[in-house]
């Protein structure tokens, strides 16, 4: 468990985008994200999410694919127009019907998310996300 610690206190101050449509596994969620990280923002889609990556810098981007106005994936595409080196971690429902493994980003997770898999993830992209 040291070794998480010491991730979360590595990671804790990196700015992250956070996006997520369903107003329940949003809530849920942003609670269990502020236990790790210290500068989280939100959108309840794509659209809104690419809008506030065009205003703010971020370090990493956790999405929702499937969402309406623009799914996780297109927003992706967008947000990589933007920044192609930005760190980025899809959260989909094990039932999606969309493949994640399609989707251009450097981690994937299953709702719902636990505390040690979110570590476990970030775990081998500290140093991308601490440039």
């Amino acid at each position: 468990m040291g070794e998480l610690k010491e991730i979360r206190d590595n990671i804790k101050s990196i700015h992250v985008l956070y996006v997520e449509d369903e107003k329940e596994v949003r809530e849920q969620t942003l609670e269990f994200f502020r236990k790790i990280f210290e500068n989280i923002d939100v959108a309840k889609n794509g659209l809104e999410g690419v809008e506030l990556f065009q205003k703010n810098s971020y370090d990493l981007v956790i999405t929702d694919l499937k969402m309406p106005k623009m799914d996780g994936r297109k927003m992706l595409e967008e947000i990589h127009k933007i920044d192609k080196d930005v760190t980025s971690i899809v959260m989909t429902a094990s039932d999606s019907n969309m493949d994640a493994t399609q989707t251009q980003c450097d981690a994937y997770l299953y709702k719902p998310v636990s505390f040690l898999d979110l570590l476990e993830a970030l775990k081998p992209l500290q140093s991308k996300l601490l440039k």
